[in-house]
């Protein structure tokens, strides 16, 4: 009977040991995921950073193109002027 308890008592060992690894496994896997999770959030952030430089960048050509379509549309109108000024020296 001492021989058979042993052999309990050795499964039992093994039990706690093989719980052991997978703690050990868990807490490492949970580092990792930390570590890439705090990596994950300075990629964000700087993304963040990126996408705002951007929004000012389109803010800033929408303004462009705005003066540009104003400065366009006074010079169609010179030019019209200008065109109807030739159309009465030649009808003259």
């Amino acid at each position: 009977m001492v021989e058979g308890d042993t052999q309990v008592e050795l499964t039992g060992l093994e039990r706690f040991s093989q719980l052991e690894d997978r703690i050990y496994r868990v807490v490492e896997a949970f580092k990792a995921i930390r570590k890439e999770n705090e990596r994950l959030q300075t990629e964000n952030q700087k993304l963040k950073v990126e996408i705002e430089g951007l929004r000012r960048n389109d803010a800033s050509y929408n303004q462009n193109l705005v003066l540009l379509q104003k400065e366009r549309e006074a010079l169609r109108e010179r030019v019209e002027k200008a065109l109807g000024l030739l159309a009465t020296l030649e009808v003259r």
